[in-house]
């Protein structure tokens, strides 16, 4: 907890700390580069000194191989500065990225419905990537500034302590210039941010809806609303840009000042030979080194008051508490019932209950339907009940204990959930179906499982085959193809549970009905393993072979029982059957069609 309290408060020093090894050896190599870069104008104010006394040729040669020496040694230490500087602020990005990616696999569903995906994506690269440099290159450029600067000047005061003072004599409104702009930056730089996010958040909409776009001829219309949010972050980038271009001018002008005076004052000391050339020459060059310390102690604060901005947003990402609370210590590896007792549910912020007074019970290896009007709180239950939602206390149970005292990995490891929204990754169609099982499942068995889904052959068909590479989202397949794919995925998983959430809504009838035959194997598949199959449908169907349907109407359950019971007991139930059988005006007929 301790540390965890060190990241959202102090995320610089909990870094360090962390990675202390890459940024300990960092630091010592910026301070070995500086120091021996310092000792240069000294030999070089020696060098000249010899040449002007004509000394010996011996002595000169000395004096430029240690010249030779230090140039060399600074090349190889800021070489290895680099490196472990680099390996620091990686690692610490890597393991920031790890974190938000962490913290998003622990959120609820209204956390996503909140955020756009744009708006989450910018803050795992542009977030990350801006506190990458914060931590990074701002604090080796602040520190390498500051070290120089530590460096140079008690050199420059033993050299000559009144020249030091005058040609220094801005350095005093430095600090005070250095609070305003760190002021500035981070506030614009926090607006610059949140319109990244909204371009960005525009951006993917755009993209994923380009289909709905170009099939209302809507690309202007979209361009523009794209151009606008485009033109906010452009602004805000521009208010971040001018505090950032005017600050730099600024540091180097107290420095480029100092030269002026320094021709001014040092002048006639050393035209009365109170002073060496050499002197003045090495003042000079200490003058040109601390113009980068200027400017870099600027361009330091500048990196870590955007890096601080952007660890503020990510920070509320961080502290984000889930709605759903896996509390449960519980572990179930063999399932014998499901029960529901008297559930009632309503959605965050929504007024009226989406579930009312739900009870009933599966035990193992029975076929369970669920039919009901659209928005009966069909798909509701199957939320509940995978704990996408809080799940009420006690009013759900698996083998009679509470499902919020099983763990959250047990409960979900026992189902196999095949969604509305048919998701495949960007990966091939063979590592599609393995999803679940990627080290324990054969080629072949892989295939057998796609010729029960009827897809086997229009895999073969596709140049690759398995192998082949789906696009986002499995973009390049059709309705009906993606939603086998996710069948056979969650079948070849072997589950004690499996659930179809309206999964077969796209495809035709003569491949529903093998399907169906498919699932029914599966129940009566090898010995010891016998499924729990809850299959929600608007098909009835479908639905004719389970042992019993649950007709679920406005929330509640209308009824439970077999087809020819329920068409004799639900009004609810006996309509669809109406409507799909095309009995009632506006019914499908019987061969229904894919959507």
């Amino acid at each position: 907890m301790a540390k965890s309290l060190n990241l959202h408060k102090k995320p610089f020093r909990y870094f360090i700390r962390k990675y202390a090894s890459f940024f300990g050896w960092g630091m010592a190599f910026v301070f070995l580069t500086n120091f021996f870069d310092v000792i240069t104008p000294v030999l070089l104010k020696q060098a000249i000194d010899q040449i002007r006394e004509k000394a010996e040729v011996e002595s000169l040669a000395t004096t430029c191989f240690l010249f030779f020496v230090c140039l060399a040694f600074v090349a190889l230490f800021r070489y290895f500065w680099r490196i472990y500087f680099g390996r620091f602020h990686h690692s610490v990005a890597d393991d920031l990225r790890n974190q938000i990616f962490e913290k998003l696999t622990e959120l609820s569903p209204s956390f996503f419905q909140k955020k756009t995906v744009g708006q989450i994506m910018s803050l795992v690269t542009n977030d990350v990537n801006s506190f990458r440099m914060a931590i990074g290159p701002g604090i080796l450029i602040l520190m390498d500034g500051i070290i120089l600067s530590a460096l140079i000047l008690p050199i420059m005061f033993y050299m000559n302590w009144q020249w030091t003072l005058q040609v220094l004599i801005l350095l005093p409104f430095v600090p005070f210039v250095i609070q305003r702009v760190e002021k500035l930056v981070f506030e614009r730089f926090k607006i610059q941010q949140d319109r990244y996010a909204d371009m960005s958040g525009r951006a993917q909409e755009i993209i994923s809806g380009v289909r709905v776009i170009k099939g209302f001829a809507q690309e202007k219309n979209q361009l523009g609303f794209f151009n606008q949010k485009s033109k906010t972050y452009e602004n805000a980038c521009n208010d971040v840009a001018f505090v950032d271009s005017a600050f730099h001018p600024i540091m180097e002008f107290t420095v480029a000042f100092g030269s002026v005076i320094l021709l001014y004052v040092a002048s006639p000391d050393v035209m009365r030979a109170e002073v060496t050339i050499g002197t003045m020459v090495a003042f000079q060059q200490f003058i040109q080194r601390m113009a980068w310390p200027m400017t870099a102690i600027g361009a330091g604060i500048t990196f870590i008051q955007q890096g601080r901005a952007s660890f503020k947003r990510i920070d509320d990402l961080l502290l984000e508490e889930p709605e759903v609370v896996d509390s449960g210590e519980k572990v179930i590896k063999d399932f014998e019932s499901l029960e529901f007792h008297n559930l009632s549910f309503t959605y965050p912020g929504a007024k009226q209950e989406a579930l009312k007074e739900v009870s009933f019970k599966i035990n193992r290896g029975e076929t369970l339907g669920l039919v009901g009007p659209v928005g009966a709180g069909k798909s509701t239950l199957i939320q509940v009940l995978t704990r996408l939602w809080q799940t009420p206390s006690n009013m759900v149970s698996v083998n009679g204990i509470p499902l919020n005292d099983i763990s959250l990995i047990s409960l979900r490891d026992l189902i196999a959930y095949v969604p509305q929204d048919a998701f495949l990754f960007s990966n091939t169609v063979a590592d599609n179906i393995r999803f679940s099982l990627k080290d324990h499942i054969t080629d072949e068995s892989i295939k057998e499982m796609a010729r029960s889904v009827r897809i086997h052959k229009e895999i073969e068909k596709v140049p690759g085959g398995y192998h082949a590479m789906l696009g986002e989202r499995g973009v390049n397949l059709s309705g009906g193809q993606k939603q086998r794919l996710t069948i056979a995925r969650a079948l070849i998983k072997e589950s004690p549970i499996i659930i179809l959430d309206d999964s077969l809504s796209a495809v035709d009838s003569r491949t529903e009905k093998n399907i169906v035959e498919k699932i029914k194997e599966v129940s009566e598949g090898p010995e010891g393993y016998e499924p729990t199959i809850i299959i929600v449908s608007h098909r009835l169907a479908t639905l004719k072979h389970a042992d019993r349907i649950v007709v679920i109407n406005d929330g509640k359950i209308d009824a439970i029982g077999s087809h020819d019971e329920l068409v004799k007991q639900s009004e609810t139930y006996k309509r669809l059957d109406q409507l799909q059988s095309g009995e009632l005006p506006g019914g499908q007929g019987t061969q229904e069609t894919p959507l």
